[in-house]
């Protein structure tokens, strides 16, 4: 390639022999120069946008000064000083949930199950030492003045923040167990709502001939037709008429209870049929020995009879009326 050089009036020429490689070479040479001259600028332009105005230098490539990181790193220590604050106040409501979960389950347990418990607890405390390292769910909350780093603060949140979660799946299953356990045993009255007791467990004058005699379970005044639902799950044993009882429903569950339903006008279940806590398996009636509509309410736990006002949970009190 040959460039020809032509100068002014006189026309003096000259040429030049230009080769590829020569004109590649300076190609490069000349976009190496323009990207310097290019970084030169842009790293000028930074150092001034950081040094007299920061936000431009975040628009330009995210950077920013540390006194602003000093502002945001300061700002989140204080954010994560209030979450760990509100992770320590959810456990402490946790804490008093399962408190109030264990009064309700003392309320709701049978008395022959308290009592069983009681001893147990006491046999243990007796014959177990405790001890070992205390290790709080929730360490003081982390003092950033004390050259703690931000991440580290972090780190400790986090770790906490999943043995609360642990905390909790533990307590949502011992509940769950807790429930189970207690829905299978006949702490739920058979009635759902306004009923009164017309004879109490014990000692009582019989309704028949007035002589003194046992009555080995609860009478629960209502109306016929008034549904009947099982005190706890269950498995049917007896569903059938009996001379004395009339049609009776009796219900194994589990630990050793039954529970038995006398005198009901219709039966719902049958022998051999599973039953839930809550189910409705009767009508109230005044079949069998019997003086009027009621239900006739008996507990037994491995064959020994129950007083039913010990093992039933009732949500407000019953007027007793002896007859």
């Amino acid at each position: 390639m040959q460039i020809i050089w032509i100068s002014g009036a006189t026309s003096h020429y000259r040429k030049f022999n230009v080769t590829k490689t020569q004109l590649t070479r300076f190609a490069i040479l000349l976009a190496l120069l323009l990207i310097m001259i290019g970084s030169a600028i842009y790293f000028m332009g930074f150092r001034v946008a950081i040094k007299f105005d920061p936000s431009m230098a975040r628009d330009m490539g995210g950077v920013i000064t540390s006194e602003e990181l000093y502002h945001l790193e300061e700002e989140y220590r204080q954010k994560l000083t209030k979450l760990q604050g509100s992770l320590k106040a959810m456990d402490q409501k946790i804490d008093s949930l399962s408190k109030l979960n264990e009064q309700y389950a003392a309320l709701a347990t049978p008395l022959p199950i308290k009592e069983k418990r009681k001893d147990k607890e006491k046999s243990s405390e007796a014959s177990e030492g405790k001890g070992g390292p205390y290790l709080p769910l929730f360490p003081n909350q982390v003092n950033f003045e004390e050259n703690v780093s931000l991440r580290i603060g972090i780190i400790k949140t986090l770790e906490s923040t999943e043995s609360l979660n642990k905390k909790i799946q533990s307590i949502k299953e011992a509940w769950l167990e807790k429930y189970e356990r207690l829905s299978l045993l006949p702490t739920k009255p058979p009635l759902a709502s306004g009923y009164g007791l017309s004879s109490n467990f014990g000692t009582r004058l019989d309704p028949i001939n007035n002589s003194p005699a046992f009555h080995p379970g609860i009478d629960f005044n209502a109306k016929p037709g008034t549904q009947v639902f099982a005190a706890g799950s269950g498995l049917v044993i007896k569903a059938k008429y009996d001379t004395e009882l009339g049609n009776v429903i009796e219900v194994k569950h589990s630990e050793g209870f039954t529970s038995l339903y006398a005198h009901c006008q219709k039966l719902l279940v049958n022998q051999g049929d599973t039953v839930t806590r809550g189910q409705l398996i009767a009508e109230v009636g005044n079949t069998g020995r019997s003086t009027g509509p009621h239900l006739h309410f008996s507990i037994y736990k491995n064959g020994t009879l129950l007083n039913p006002m010990e093992v039933l949970s009732f949500s407000k009190p019953l007027a007793a009326k002896e007859n």
